[in-house]
């Protein structure tokens, strides 16, 4: 039997290693060997190992709002991590090399194109990073969720997890649905300290009206707990981070949060009225990532520095189940469910395997 293998790189958020965590699993299925390349001290190295799937620790700092040490060391670390991703290579010899973005994708990419592996990219984003945009003009095929973010790249949507691909349409959700609105606050698997400091004064104020489900993230569990018990409100659901996430979608009626593109992706794929505050990037990447559901009518956009408890109260209150109904299977129209199959067709069809 032909030994498949493939080399995935992602870390440092959760935007880059989930989407590349759903392509693992699914080429697993598929027979495939995977290993992952990432860094000690984000997300990647709690997460991957978790899932039986070996992981390299390279070397890399990123070099957004870096200080200028960090700047003036940067080619040292690039070479360095350029040359651990070489020997990785050479090891073990994978007929393909996936790139999901993030900083650790850059010297690894770079090896791969020495190396002469095959090495393809995926771009999650409306606006590519950095890495992506310079690793697009050496890789052998570009891929990417949203069309004319990168040259003579395929548009493949973002890769979603089977779990919540299933998760039944708007209309099936909603129907003999009663009780108060069940709003999910997500600020990325980090939290957001802005809907943490809001909306626990939000759900006290519309306490008859809405039931909250809120991830406040690792840093601001317990100040934030205490806010919604300063408030009376027993019954909102308040957690550092929800493990099923599907569950979460599948409850809600409306979701608050971040507009990362994989949230972004997920909340067409399942159908959700959305409420979103981009983090404001410089680039205004996160706004971009949501456009297309405002436009449609599936979502609303509001910056953060406009957002606080009197707007908010003010927009919440004049929803209902019906038109938060309406916004989800409008949401629902825009979602890409076989993102993942598209994907592994394109790894099959690019890699090295004789």
């Amino acid at each position: 039997m032909i030994s498949k293998k493939i080399i995935i790189m992602a870390g440092g958020s959760g935007g880059h290693v989930f989407p590349g965590l759903t392509i693992a699993n699914f080429l697993i299925k598929k027979g495939w060997y995977v290993n992952w390349i990432g860094t000690r001290n984000n997300i990647e190295s709690k997460i991957i190992p978790k899932y039986g799937i070996k992981i390299h620790f390279i070397k890399i700092k990123g070099l957004r709002n870096a200080n200028v040490k960090n700047l003036l060391c940067s080619p040292i670390y690039i070479l360095n991590a350029f040359y651990q991703v070489k020997k990785i290579i050479k090891h073990w010899s994978p007929n393909i090399i996936l790139g999901m973005g993030g900083y650790v994708s850059g010297p690894g990419g770079i090896a791969a194109w020495y190396s002469k592996v095959p090495f393809i990219l995926h771009e999650q984003n409306k606006i590519a990073g950095i890495t992506n945009r310079l690793l697009s003009k050496i890789s052998t095929k570009n891929m990417q969720a949203y069309s004319g973010v990168l040259k003579n790249a395929e548009v493949v949507g973002n890769p979603v997890c089977e779990s919540i691909i299933n998760i039944p349409s708007p209309k099936n959700r909603f129907k003999n649905r009663e009780g108060p609105l069940r709003v999910l606050v997500v600020g990325g698997s980090q939290g957001a300290s802005i809907l943490n400091k809001i909306l626990p004064e939000v759900s006290f104020l519309l306490k008859e009206k809405i039931i909250t489900w809120h991830q406040v993230g690792n840093y601001e569990l317990e100040k934030t707990k205490r806010k919604y018990k300063k408030f009376g409100l027993k019954s909102n659901i308040i957690t550092c981070f929800i493990n099923n996430i599907a569950s979460a979608y599948e409850w809600a009626d409306l979701i608050i949060c971040r507009s990362g593109a994989l949230t972004v992706s997920e909340i067409s794929v399942v159908g959700l009225g959305a409420i979103f505050i981009p983090y404001p990037h410089k680039d205004q990447q996160q706004h971009r990532n949501a456009q297309d559901l405002k436009n449609i009518g599936a979502a609303k956009i509001i910056d953060q520095s406009c957002f606080n408890t009197t707007l908010m109260v003010n927009i919440l209150d004049k929803l209902d189940r019906e038109k938060l109904l309406i916004m989800a299977e409008k949401a629902y129209c825009l979602g890409i469910r076989d993102s993942t199959l598209k994907i592994f067709k394109i790894i099959n069809n690019t890699a090295n395997i004789k």
